[in-house]
């Protein structure tokens, strides 16, 4: 292992799988190793990707809250269909563009 490893951060939802998932093996693989504690750089590396992890898990969460509050406004706009207005419709397709456009950037 290099002495310093470069944590990239993968974007997007899947990024965010595959920098979970290489912080649990990498945590997983420090945990079983015998006196893997007295190796400052694996133990280093293991605290880096966690770092990045973590960061991405709140981009992520920042992510879903923004797709949910879109799904809830969109639910209001649709349930108002009962009554169209064609403002209301035009929001509701404005909001469904939006929540689409954020789905595909991830």
């Amino acid at each position: 292992m290099p002495l310093k490893e470069e944590v990239k951060i993968p974007v997007g939802h899947n990024g965010y799988l595959r920098c979970l998932e290489k912080a649990m093996d990498r945590t997983q693989r420090l945990l079983c190793e015998n006196d893997a504690s007295r190796d400052y750089e694996k133990v280093h590396a293991v605290k880096s990707i966690l770092y990045a992890t973590i960061e991405q898990a709140g981009m992520e969460t920042d992510r879903l809250i923004s797709a949910q509050e879109l799904l809830r406004e969109l639910l209001t706009l649709v349930t108002l269909q009962a009554d169209p207005l064609r403002r209301e419709r035009q929001e509701a397709l404005k909001v469904l563009e939006e929540l689409q456009a954020q789905h595909y950037r991830s």
